[in-house]
C-alpha cells in the first residue's frame, strides 16, 4: 500500500543567507503521520541547491498520497506556485493541501488558486493526518464529491455536486491547548548538517518551540489573528526531556527557542531557568521572544540564574522610541520600563537583540529619529545589545491593518501577494502611507541595522552571512552613528545579488 507523503518548506528570501532554523511548522505536521508509519519526505527548498530537480525526481520515484505545502505571505508564495504547477503537470490527481500563515489569513482566496485542493486554516498538527487518511483510501475527485472531509475541522475545499462546485468550510478548528500532547518531533527526516540556528559559542544550534501564541495585544502583530492571543507552553519537564534527547541523540548543546513569548511570568521564569540550569552537560540557549516588562521585574539573583541556565542571548521587542507610538500600537510597555530592563540585564554579558519597527502609519520623521536615538541610548547603557529594525508590513486580520487598507488596493489573487515585502515594487507602484523616497530610506534603516553592531555576529551562521557581515559592518555602523540613511546603494546591491546569485545566498 502507498504510504508516501511529501511536505514542502519554501524559501524565505535574503534571511536564508543569514541563518537556517529547522522548518518547525513542517516538522510539526510531519510528526503524527511519521509516528503512524507513513513514509514522509520533507523537501526544504532553503537547503537544496536545485530543488526543482529534487521535486521532479521525487515524483518520478512514486506518486505520494498527497502533498502539504506551507508559506508566508510574500516571496515564499512564489515557490508554492511553482511547486503546485509542477506537481499538477506531473499528475493532476495528486491532492495538494496548503497551510500556514497565508492560508490561515486568506483561506478562500488561496483556494481559488488552480491546483490547490484543500486549504487548512489554523494549526494543522492533527488535521493534516486526518486528511491524509481520507486520501489514502480515496481518489481526489471522489473525495471532493463526497462528505468524507466534512468531519475534519479547519479546512476549506470546493465541494462538487451535479450543479458544479461550492466552497465548503468545515468549521472552526480549536487551538491545541495541551502542547505536551503533540507527538515527538521527527528530526530524523532532516539532513541536520544543513541547519544552524545561531552561533552561541557552544557548537551548532538546534531550534524548537517551547510555546505558541502571546497574550498581549500589539495591533501590528498577527498573533491575534493566528493564535487568538492565547499562549500555550510545553511543560518544563517536557522542555528538559526534549533538550536531553537532542543532546544524547544528535549532540546538540546549543538551542534557539523560536517562540512569540518563551516565558509567561516570574513563576514560570523561575521554574524554567532552574530546570535548565541543572541539565548536564551544560547548555547554551537563546529565545526569539522575551518582553522587557518581564525582565524589569527580575532582581540580580534572577539575572544570575538566567545566565546559569545557559541563556547567552535574548530577543526583546522594543518597537518604537516614541511614547505616542507605543501607546498607539498598544504595546503595553513604556520607555522607562525598557530602560530599566536594559540596565538589569547589563550586569552580565547577554548579547541582546532589540527589535524596532519604523514606517508605521501616522509616524513622523521626528518619531522615527526618536526610535534610532532610543536604541543609541540603550546601547550607551548596555554595550552588549544590538538592533534589528524592520519596516512595517501590514498583516491581514490585525487591528492596524484596518488603518492602512484604505491606502492601497489589496491583491485579489494568490499571485498578487507574492510581491508583498518591505521594499517590494508593489508598495512603490501603489499609493500608500509612505512616499517612495521615504520607503527607500526606511529600507536602508532596516538593512544597515542588522550589520551595525559587532554583537549581531551570533546571528550569522552561513558562509554568505559571515562574509557579508565582515564587509558591510563598518559602513552600517557609520550610518547609524550619524543617522544617515539616504542614498540606499546597499538596498539595490542586495536586490542584484538576490537575482544573480541565489545559490550563493543560501550557501
Amino acid at each position: 500500500m502507498n504510504k508516501r507523503l511529501l511536505l514542502i518548506q519554501p524559501t524565505h528570501g535574503i534571511w536564508d543567507g543569514v541563518f537556517i532554523r529547522f522548518p518547525e511548522s513542517i516538522l510539526s505536521i510531519a510528526a503524527l503521520p511519521h509516528a503512524k508509519g507513513y513514509d514522509v519526505k520533507i523537501l526544504d527548498l532553503r537547503v537544496i541547491k536545485n530543488w526543482q530537480q529534487s521535486l521532479a525526481d521525487y515524483l518520478k520515484e512514486g506518486r505520494p498520497i498527497c502533498v502539504g505545502i506551507t508559506a508566508l505571505t510574500g516571496p515564499s508564495l512564489k515557490d508554492l506556485i511553482i511547486c503546485v504547477d509542477m506537481i499538477k503537470k506531473f499528475d493532476k490527481s495528486i491532492p495538494i493541501i496548503f497551510g500556514g500563515v497565508h492560508a490561515t489569513l486568506l483561506p478562500e482566496q488561496s483556494l481559488q488558486h488552480e491546483g490547490i485542493d484543500i486549504v487548512m486554516k489554523g494549526e494543522g498538527d492533527f488535521t493534516f493526518y486526518e486528511v491524509t487518511k481520507i486520501f489514502e483510501k480515496n481518489k481526489l475527485d471522489d473525495v471532493l464529491k463526497s462528505d468524507a472531509l466534512d468531519k475534519i475541522k479547519g479546512i476549506y475545499y470546493f465541494k462538487k455536486n451535479s450543479e458544479g462546485s461550492k466552497i465548503k468550510f468545515t468549521g472552526y478548528n480549536p487551538l491545541i491547548m495541551d502542547m505536551d500532547s503533540l507527538p515527538d518531533t521527527p528530526y530524523e527526516l532532516l539532513d541536520l548538517s544543513k541547519y544552524n540556528a545561531a552561533n552561541l559559542g557552544n557548537g551548532v544550534s538546534a531550534s524548537f518551540q517551547t510555546s505558541r501564541g502571546c497574550p498581549f495585544a500589539c495591533t501590528f502583530c498577527g498573533n491575534e489573528a493566528l493564535q487568538e492571543r492565547k499562549m500555550r507552553t510545553l511543560s518544563v519537564p517536557k522542555v528538559v526531556a526534549k533538550i536531553k534527547m537532542l543532546q544524547s541523540k544528535y549532540g546538540y548543546n546549543s538551542f534557539v527557542f523560536v517562540d512569540d513569548l518563551t516565558i509567561a511570568g516570574r513563576r514560570h521564569f523561575l521554574e524554567f531557568t532552574s530546570a535548565l540550569a541543572k541539565i548536564t552537560p551544560k547548555i547554551t540557549w537563546t529565545s526569539t521572544g522575551i518582553r522587557a516588562n518581564l525582565i524589569s521585574k527580575l532582581n540580580e539573583d534572577d539575572i544570575k540564574l538566567l545566565w546559569e541556565s545557559g541563556c547567552r542571548s535574548l530577543d526583546i521587542g522594543i518597537e518604537s522610541g516614541s511614547e505616542r507610538m507605543l501607546k498607539w500600537m498598544t504595546k503595553a510597555d513604556t520607555k522607562d520600563n525598557m530602560l530599566k530592563a536594559n540596565k538589569i540585564i547589563s550586569i552580565l554579558p547577554f548579547k541582546t537583540k532589540y527589535t524596532f519597527i519604523v514606517g508605521f502609519p501616522t509616524e513622523t520623521d521626528e518619531e522615527r529619529n526618536e526610535t534610532v536615538s532610543f536604541f543609541l541610548q540603550l546601547q550607551k547603557d548596555n554595550p552588549n545589545i544590538f538592533p534589528m529594525f524592520s519596516v512595517y508590513l501590514p498583516i491581514i486580520g490585525t487591528k492596524m491593518f484596518d488603518n492602512v487598507s484604505k491606502y492601497f488596493k489589496q491583491p485579489t489573487t494568490l499571485e498578487g501577494w507574492t510581491d508583498i515585502d518591505y521594499h517590494s515594487s508593489w508598495f512603490f507602484k501603489n499609493k500608500n502611507w509612505l512616499s517612495n523616497s521615504k520607503r527607500r530610506e526606511l529600507s536602508m534603516v532596516m538593512i544597515s541595522s542588522v550589520f551595525a553592531s559587532k554583537n549581531a555576529k551570533l546571528k550569522y551562521t552561513t558562509t554568505f552571512g559571515k562574509l557579508a557581515f565582515i564587509m558591510y559592518h563598518p559602513i552600517a555602523r557609520m550610518r547609524f552613528k550619524y543617522k544617515f540613511f539616504k542614498l540606499p546603494i546597499e538596498s539595490y546591491t542586495i536586490s542584484i545579488i538576490q537575482k544573480l546569485f541565489p545559490k550563493l545566498i543560501s550557501a
